[in-house]
């Protein structure tokens, strides 16, 4: 299929939606994890992360030709609108609550309409067209509450702005992905359980249950048990896929502890300095025991970002192999 209708997009595209979902998602976690914040340092947070939709729909404009060029010229226009009104928030941040208000309410409104359209490009999967119909939908609806229902603005406007910046990420995500084979939808859906399960579920236990005798042995074990699944199902073949699904979950783990903490459970650890422990920036610090029953190690900041960053290596090559070659998933077709 030709590009000029701008269905087909390459990779570079893709990969720059996958960068800007990943990006608004990291900021709405930072944002809901810490409401406790300064109310302008939480603006200037929500506004670099809706600034990353802005770009995109100024990306995807770009890319746009032929019969497109009418919405090409909307994207990059609404982009630049909404890419203006927030550089304002960033740059000036002693603007008035009502100013701060209308140009939140002006970029949530371009990007709402913007997802809107985007949902109703008939070649688009009906996964992207309805991530994208329910994205717009909230950024639209939560425009028009900002500006007409005061009291909702001034008491929840950051926190719900996160959660719509949250949202918008995610299908930014699944868009840059753009699953084609019904293998692949699949596979995301895996994936998306396996990002939730570790972030939620195993979170929940981890940062209350870890008194239990060998500890971390049952933890490993928590994580690769739901996809021991695949291997009944599937067989040997497929242990790859099944292991770096358990590797997933246990960096959600490690790497959205105390996130999850302090967004969900209450806890309110200095996130900072947490996340340089866990990313090896505190050199032979010890940051915990692993518990393996008869043995304990001491865990470091070196040799846990080591692992963290092995995993991302190991998780990141075996599923782009299976998402590149969907066919090798003997799933229902």
């Amino acid at each position: 299929m030709s590009n000029q209708s701008g269905s087909v997009p390459q990779p570079w595209l893709r990969l720059s939606e996958v960068a800007f979902g990943l990006a608004s998602v990291v900021v709405s976690v930072v944002v809901l994890a810490n409401l406790d914040y300064q109310i302008g340092e939480l603006v200037i947070l929500v506004a670099m992360a809706l600034l990353f939709s802005s770009f995109r729909m100024m990306v995807l404009g770009g890319f746009r030709r032929g019969v497109a060029m009418l919405e090409a010229l909307g994207l990059i226009g609404g982009g630049a609108v909404t890419a203006l009104a927030l550089l304002v928030v960033i740059l000036f941040p002693g603007l008035s609550f009502d100013t701060l208000v209308f140009l939140f309410a002006i970029a949530l409104a371009v990007q709402g309409i913007g997802r809107l359209a985007h949902s109703a490009h008939r070649e688009h999967h009906i996964l992207l067209r309805g991530s994208a119909l329910v994205t717009g939908a909230l950024a639209l609806a939560l425009a028009v509450a900002a500006v007409l229902v005061t009291n909702i603005a001034s008491l929840t406007l950051v926190p719900l702005i996160g959660v719509v910046v949250l949202l918008s990420g995610i299908e930014m995500i699944v868009s840059g992905l753009r699953p084609t084979d019904y293998r692949q939808i699949v596979l995301l859906k895996l994936i998306l359980f396996s990002a939730v399960y570790g972030l939620v579920l195993i979170n929940w236990v981890d940062l209350y249950g870890t008194s239990a005798p060998a500890y971390h042995v049952w933890l490993i074990l928590t994580y690769m048990a739901p996809f021991g699944v695949l291997i009944v199902f599937q067989g040997l073949k497929d242990w790859q896929l099944a292991v770096s699904l358990g590797l997933l979950v246990s960096l959600m783990n490690d790497v959205g502890y105390f996130f999850v903490g302090d967004l969900l459970f209450g806890f309110h650890r200095a996130l900072v300095p947490w996340i340089e422990g866990q990313l090896g920036f505190m050199g032979t610090q010890v940051l915990f025991y692993f518990q393996g029953g008869a043995f304990t190690i001491p865990v470091t900041s070196v040799l846990m970002g080591f692992t963290i960053y092995a995993r991302i290596v190991v998780v990141s090559a075996v599923l782009y192999h299976w998402w590149k070659h969907p066919s090798a998933f003997d799933g229902p077709v």
